[in-house]
């Protein structure tokens, strides 16, 4: 197994090929991306395969994780999550963006429970909440700021049970193990009747988070990666990212 290669399992067991047809024009482009946003990108970069012939490999981590595959490897050519991480991120640099969309922080709960604001986690019969990697994960980070910004820090610290993504969080909502989680509203959606529900945090509570996907510099003239950037913008791509909330 290559050293790339081994990375990339470390993320997710393994990078998410999709089927595509050759063609003697074809290009690849390997895109990495905060997990909580697997859904909306591996529907939108299954539309594009269809539509240009390209492939799009993936691969899905925490922010952190991301960034250092980036700059690491020396083989992705897109990386996509919170556009913030991506301008401060050290070691990659990036050609250009292009915007996904806003992402919202929202509390997923299990089946059997009822929730009408994020403050109810506070409840007695809320004993075990989820929270994503609070210093590199996009909605880690977002749900300490909610804890801090409501003074609610003190009564639900000890009910935090702290994974590495969004989609941790949520397999463990949809299981039972934990009561609630902090996850995006993207996961939340894209999880179904497989949970409860869900509440929106208050946007006023936690920093903006604008997502986007950045083209690495020397990528820049790879015909994939400037395709699918440029179907973003297309209405068949807003359609699929309106869908999970972005």
């Amino acid at each position: 197994m290559s050293r790339l290669n081994s990375i990339f399992a470390v993320v997710v067991g393994a990078a998410l090929v999709l089927p595509w047809s050759a063609s003697s024009q074809a290009d690849e482009a390997t895109l990495a991306a905060g997990a909580g946003f697997r859904r909306p990108i591996a529907e939108v970069a299954t539309a594009f395969e269809k539509q240009s012939g390209h492939k799009i490999l993936q691969v899905y981590g925490h922010m952190g994780q991301v960034i250092a595959q980036a700059r690491e490897s020396g083989r992705v050519s897109l990386v996509c999550g919170d556009r913030a991480v991506l301008d401060a991120a050290k070691g990659v640099s990036f050609d250009r963006m292009a915007r996904l969309g806003i992402g919202k922080l929202v509390v997923a709960y299990r089946k059997g429970l009822m929730l009408a604001k994020a403050e109810d986690l506070t409840r007695d019969d809320i004993k075990r909440i989820g929270i994503p990697d609070q210093a590199n994960a996009i909605y880690g980070k977002a749900g300490r700021q909610f804890l801090s910004r409501t003074g609610l820090a003190g009564k639900i610290d000890p009910k935090l049970i702290p994974v590495a993504t969004v989609p941790q969080v949520t397999s463990y909502v949809a299981s039972g193990e934990v009561d609630a989680g902090f996850v995006n509203a993207t996961d939340a959606i894209g999880m179904g009747s497989n949970i409860g529900g869900f509440v929106e945090v208050d946007h006023k509570l936690y920093d903006t988070v604008e997502v986007a996907c950045g083209v690495v510099a020397s990528a820049k003239d790879q015909v994939a990666a400037d395709g699918f950037t440029k179907f973003l913008a297309t209405e068949q791509a807003r359609a699929i990212l309106n869908r999970y909330g972005l």
